[in-house]
C-alpha cells in the first residue's frame, strides 16, 4: 500500500475497500527502514508482535473501532507495556507493565502502537539534539533541527511512517516541532488528558500532545484520549463535557496578536513575512486583529527555566542525577542542576505574578478568539543549535513557553514554507478547554489548504 496517506480518513477508506491490517503495519515497518532516519525511533515493537496484534484486529470489522489498525508512535517518556521506556536516558531505563492511560485508551479504540520515538533527554529542550540516541533532524532538511522535545514523534507523523504520535508539552515540546515539519500539532490544556504513566518533567505543567496530519485527526485523537477520572490526580478535578468534541463559545470575529514593536524573530526575516501573511489571512476571513502587549507573556515564561519551575524538574530526576550524573547529557544536567537554587519565596513571588498575568489575558480573550502567534521563530541547523545550545534553545521557547503556565489550550498548524524548503507554523492559544474552539477556528484559516498534511512521500 505504498500510496496510502496515512491519515485517518484514508487509512479508514482503505480498510472498507478490503485492505488488511497486516498490510498497513507491513507497510509502516517498511517507510522506517527505507527511511534510514536512525534519530527518530529509539526502539521498535518486534514486527512480529505488531503482525500478531494486527492479525487480531481483522477478526473484527472496520466500523467496529474508531482507530480500527492505525499505527502511531509514543515518545519515549510516555509508558507502553512490553516496551522500554528511557526518556532518553539509556541509565533510567526500566520496562512498565503498564501503558499510560492515555495509550491504554488510544489502543482500546483500534489503534496499534509500533514503537516508542527520540526526545531530548528528559524533555528538556527544544530543538531534538539533546539525546544519546543521536539528534533528530528535520524530516524536510536533514542538516536542520526538527524541533523538540518531542522530535521523533513529530518527524515520524511527518514522514508518515504512522499515522499519529503522542508527544508532552511542558513549554512547548508539543507544538515547536509540528510547526518545523509541517504536521498539526494539540497541546491540550494541563489536565484534560490523563498524565499517569508519563515520565515527569514537570509535573504542574506536563501534560500528553497529540500530532497528526490534520486539524480533524488531532481532535479525533484527543477525543479518544479524553477520560474523566477523578480518581486520576493528573487531571482537572470536573469537565462539563468532552473538551474535544464540540466548540463551546460563539466566534467574536476577532484575534488577538503581538504588537509589531513585540515581535521577535531572531533574524529570520523571511519567517516574520510568513507570520504577517498568516495575520493577513485572518483579516481577509473578516477577523479584527488585535494587537497586545506581548512582554509579559514572556516575562510569564521565563519562570520555567530562569525562574522557579527548574525545581520542579529537579525534584522529578534530582535524585536520579545524584545517582548517575555521568549518564545525563552536560547540558541536561546543567539545566536541571540549577533547580536546586530556587526558594519557595521565589515560587510564590512567581506564582502571585503569573495570577496578574493570567487575568489581564484572560480580559483580552473576552474580545477576542484566540491569540495567534508563531510556533517558532527562529530556523537553525543542527551544528548551530549544538554549538549554542542554552540560548538557541531558549530563542525556540520565546512563543511557546508561557501557555502552561498560564493555563492555555494551544493548536500548532502549519502556515507555509521558507524560501529553502522548510515549515513555518502558527500556534492559537485560548483559555483552558477550548480546544474545539481552536480546531474551529484553524479550520477557517486552513480552508483551501492541503487535506494532508506532513512530507508527501516519494
Amino acid at each position: 500500500m505504498p500510496d496510502t496517506r496515512f491519515d485517518l480518513a484514508n487509512l479508514k477508506n482503505a480498510y472498507i475497500n478490503g485492505a488488511k491490517v497486516t498490510e498497513v503495519i507491513q507497510e509502516a515497518y517498511d517507510r522506517i527502514a527505507a527511511d534510514n532516519r536512525p534519530g527518530v525511533w529509539i526502539s521498535l515493537r518486534p514486527i512480529e508482535k505488531a503482525m500478531e496484534i494486527a492479525a487480531s484486529l481483522e477478526q473484527q470489522s472496520p466500523a467496529s473501532l474508531r482507530l480500527f489498525g492505525v499505527p502511531f508512535a509514543a515518545k519515549d517518556n510516555i509508558d507502553v507495556a512490553d516496551l522500554e521506556t528511557t526518556a532518553g536516558c539509556p541509565a533510567y531505563a526500566y520496562r512498565p507493565e503498564r501503558s499510560a492511560r492515555v495509550v491504554e485508551r488510544l489502543e482500546a479504540a483500534g489503534a496499534i502502537c509500533i514503537g516508542k520515538t527520540n526526545l531530548d533527554q528528559f524533555a528538556t529542550g527544544l530543538n531534538g539534539t539533546r539525546s544519546p540516541f543521536g539528534a533528530c533532524a528535520s524530516a524536510f532538511d536533514t542538516s536542520m533541527v526538527s524541533g523538540g522535545s518531542s522530535s521523533g514523534s513529530a518527524v515520524a507523523v511527518a514522514l508518515q511512517h504512522v499515522a499519529f504520535a503522542l508527544g508532552t508539552d511542558t513549554g512547548g515540546s508539543g507544538r515547536i516541532p509540528a510547526g518545523l515539519n509541517n504536521v498539526v500539532g494539540l497541546k491540550p490544556t494541563v489536565g484534560a488528558l490523563s498524565s499517569t504513566g508519563l515520565v515527569p518533567c514537570c509535573r504542574t505543567l506536563d501534560c500528553p500532545s497529540v500530532f497528526a496530519l490534520s486539524v480533524d485527526d488531532a481532535l479525533e485523537i484527543a477525543a479518544l484520549a479524553f477520560e474523566p477520572d477523578v480518581s486520576d490526580p493528573s487531571l482537572r478535578p470536573s469537565f462539563s463535557g468532552n473538551p474535544f468534541r464540540s466548540a463551546k463559545l460563539q466566534s467574536k470575529k476577532a484575534v488577538l496578536a503581538p504588537r509589531k514593536m513585540d515581535l521577535e524573530f531572531f533574524g529570520n526575516d523571511e519567517g516574520l513575512k510568513l507570520y504577517q501573511e498568516a495575520l493577513a489571512r485572518f483579516d481577509r476571513l473578516g477577523f479584527e486583529i488585535i494587537e497586545i502587549d506581548f512582554q509579559p507573556l514572556v516575562e510569564a515564561g521565563t519562570a520555567l527555566f530562569d525562574g522557579p519551575w527548574v525545581a520542579e524538574r529537579y525534584a522529578a530526576i534530582g535524585e536520579f542525577l545524584a545517582a548517575h550524573s555521568d549518564d545525563v547529557l552536560e547540558t541536561t544536567r546543567s539545566i536541571v542542576k540549577n533547580g536546586a537554587r530556587w526558594s519557595s519565596v521565589d515560587l510564590f513571588a512567581r506564582r502571585y505574578r503569573l495570577r496578574e498575568i493570567r487575568a489581564d489575558l484572560h480580559t483580552q480573550f473576552e474580545r477576542a478568539d484566540a491569540l495567534i502567534v508563531p510556533t517558532v521563530a527562529p530556523l537553525y541547523s543542527i551544528a548551530e543549535m549544538q554549538a549554542d545550545p542554552i540560548v538557541l534553545n531558549n530563542q525556540h521557547g520565546h512563543y511557546s513557553y508561557f501557555a502552561n503556565l498560564l493555563d492555555l489550550s494551544g493548536l500548532s498548524i502549519p502556515a507555509g514554507f521558507h524560501q529553502a524548503g522548510m515549515p513555518f507554523g502558527i500556534t492559537l492559544l485560548a483559555p483552558a478547554l477550548q480546544e474545539a474552539s481552536l480546531a474551529s477556528l484553524a479550520a477557517q484559516f486552513l480552508e483551501g489548504s492541503a487535506k494532508c498534511f506532513g512530507k508527501l512521500r516519494a
